[in-house]
């Protein structure tokens, strides 16, 4: 038998954090696993080469990582951008890539990816100008607002065509400085996460909305309940995660009067709602796919105990 596969963890917040918890029960039933604080991540130019250090250990030993909460409060964003993609260009897998989630966080650059991949999605304009906004609302009748990098529903409003929605514009713009409008798509109550990893869904549930609400996020009052994705909205869901360049992704789609259609796509997704919804615990589908890549990563390299 060869020699215990060792991954790598990357969180700022293991205490805190439910899912980094998750990560590393599960790698340590497969595997070693090896907790890593971003804050502790360090880099050496050498004439001998480039080495990414975490308390004084150089990291390439590793075989693999899972950037579960790959930024904190502690740690230098700036240089940590630059420290995982290093990681990357040594041939370490890197679950998901940096460059992934980079693109994931920004919902512009995100919708972007996903039209000119062919995935269907609804119609978005970015606005700094009050105007520009005012005139897209017009137009539209209703848009939903978001900032341009967020999660867990936090800062999302449904703005109409009417004095009062004109009146939240300036607000929202002078909050955030760049406004992201989205197309209002009807739906009923209700949207659907489907957890992507690797080449299949996982998983996927309805969020539905707290009655009289809009809001679906399970942050925001959602409730989970257990889905079954026909073959087509399960293979767009996949389509966009591969559009961003995700290995694992919560999808976010919209059951609309033209089919489905995909709203965002999440680079550090959360799966409670999910495990008790279906039972699944996405921790395990995320190593396991881990796993996969550094068997293909040494298949292809000739290298590494995989």
């Amino acid at each position: 038998m060869g020699e215990a596969l060792r991954i790598g963890i990357v969180t700022a917040y293991l205490e805190q954090d439910w899912h980094s918890q998750q990560l590393v029960a599960a790698v340590a039933r497969i595997a070693e696993p090896c907790i890593i604080r971003p804050d502790q991540l360090g880099a050496a130019v050498m004439p001998d080469g480039v080495s990414v250090l975490a308390q004084g250990i150089d990291l390439t030993a590793l075989d693999g990582f899972i950037l579960a909460r790959g930024f904190g409060d502690r740690g230098n964003s700036d240089f940590l951008v630059p420290v995982y993609q290093m990681l990357e260009r040594t041939g370490a897998v890197l679950v998901n890539s940096i460059n992934a989630l980079l693109v994931a966080i920004d919902k512009f650059e995100t919708s972007v990816r996903l039209r000119q991949a062919g995935v269907a999605t609804p119609k978005v304009v970015v606005a700094q100008d009050v105007e520009l906004a005012r005139g897209v609302l017009r137009e539209w009748g209703r848009a939903v607002v978001k900032p341009l990098f967020g999660s867990l529903g936090l800062g999302i409003e449904l703005v109409e065509d009417t004095p009062g929605g004109y009146a939240l514009l300036p607000v929202l713009l002078e909050r955030f400085g760049a406004i992201y409008l989205q197309e209002f798509v009807p739906t009923p109550g209700r949207d659907i996460r489907a957890f992507v990893v690797g080449d299949r869904v996982a998983a996927s549930i309805y969020r539905v909305a707290a009655p009289g609400g809009w809001r679906t996020n399970i942050a925001q009052g959602g409730a989970p309940e257990r889905c079954r994705l026909d073959a087509a909205t399960a293979g767009l869901a996949v389509a966009a995660a591969r559009a961003v360049g995700l290995d694992y992704t919560g999808v976010d789609l919209l059951e609309g009067p033209e089919g489905p259609s995909v709203i965002e796509v999440n680079g550090n997704p959360l799966w409670q709602g999910v495990l008790d919804a279906t039972g699944r615990n996405m921790a395990e589908e995320i190593v396991a796919w881990v796993i996969t890549r550094i068997t293909q990563t040494a298949a292809k390299g000739g290298e590494g105990r995989a």
